[in-house]
């Protein structure tokens, strides 16, 4: 994991990406919303990035993760 003793992640340009996404949003999306919305802001970042940096974030307590009763995870940013 890419977590600092302080709890904080690295801010790479995928994470940002990512982050910028979420907190234009303020409903939950899943991993393949938000890299659909990363990919349309003209960033190269691969699914699975996205869901390595949503579950670093999640880690974290960047971010809320709900769980549907088919197990798919939905994301947003704590508020």
């Amino acid at each position: 994991m890419t977590s600092t003793e302080s709890g904080t992640l690295r801010p790479t340009r995928q994470r940002k990406a990512v982050a910028a996404v979420l907190e234009e949003c303020s409903e939950f999306r899943t991993a393949q919303q938000v890299h659909e919305a990363v990919r349309a802001t003209g960033e190269n970042v691969g699914l699975s990035t996205v869901y390595r940096a949503l579950q670093a974030m999640a880690d974290v307590g960047e971010i809320d993760v709900l769980r549907s009763d088919a197990g798919e995870a939905a994301y947003r940013r704590c508020s």
